[in-house]
């Protein structure tokens, strides 16, 4: 739960690179990474969070930005998502990781294993165990259902409004340098 929460704050300061050495070294000596799984819960639950703003949001600027953060998060890239949308309204990014770490309990109650690097919705096929088929891929798809949704109805009903949009463009300008420059 706790590495499911604060995963992608790792990911803010690419502090996250230092967890894939960790992964490789579970997949090469035992064949698989309970680490990854979870990591892969992070990403789902960041998607679930910007595409409750995708379908929330009036503004065309936003929408604009949101679908196509979706579809990256859900493909295991996270970082549009983060800087472009999650953490610039704040409350959206609280949410996503409330997500991460509902979806990382999960993949962690249920033991879910991943075989490769191939994270996020996307990466189902990393949840398939070469022996065959067994619980780690429906606690994968368990965990991404219930992350997705946690994430989505928690952005939805607290992580955003149209009027954040408002407060982000008309915040107060600072003098730096004798310019103005925008917070």
């Amino acid at each position: 739960m706790i590495i499911g929460g604060f995963y992608q704050v790792l990911v803010i300061f690419g502090l996250h690179w230092a967890i894939i050495p960790i992964v490789v070294n579970d997949i090469t000596s035992t064949g698989h990474s309970y680490l990854n799984a979870i990591v892969s819960a992070t990403m789902v639950a960041q998607g679930g969070a910007v595409l409750a703003i995708a379908l929330k949001s009036k503004v065309a600027s936003v929408k604009e930005l949101a679908w196509p953060a979706t579809i990256s998060a859900f493909c295991g890239v996270t970082e549009p998502a983060m800087y472009g949308i999650n953490l610039k309204y704040g409350r959206a990014f609280v949410t996503a990781s409330i997500g991460g770490a509902v979806g990382g309990f999960l993949t962690g109650l249920f033991n879910v294993n991943m075989w490769g690097f191939a994270g996020s919705l996307i990466g189902f096929t990393s949840f398939i165990n070469p022996k065959g088929i067994d619980f780690s891929l429906y606690g994968y798809l368990i965990a991404s259902v219930v992350d997705i949704v946690v994430s989505f109805t928690l952005t939805w009903m607290f992580g955003f409004s149209d009027s954040d949009v408002k407060k982000v463009k008309t915040a107060p300008a600072k003098k730096h340098l004798g310019q103005e420059v925008a917070e």
